[in-house]
């Protein structure tokens, strides 16, 4: 019987560091500052769509 205790809480160890480790690496990402890109539209494009006629 200590044996299964023994199995068990290496399992529910090896389990919970597994988790952790995956948590801190998929938030170290998201910490990170970031750029962000204005978006802007073509002007062009719009100017020579008003020039045409039907």
């Amino acid at each position: 019987m200590k044996k299964l205790h023994l199995i068990i809480s290496l399992f529910i160890l090896i389990f919970a560091t597994g988790i952790y480790i995956t948590i801190v690496k998929i938030n170290t990402p998201l910490n990170s500052p970031t750029e962000t890109v204005e978006v802007q539209k073509d002007t062009l494009k719009l100017t020579r769509l008003d020039n045409k006629t039907i």
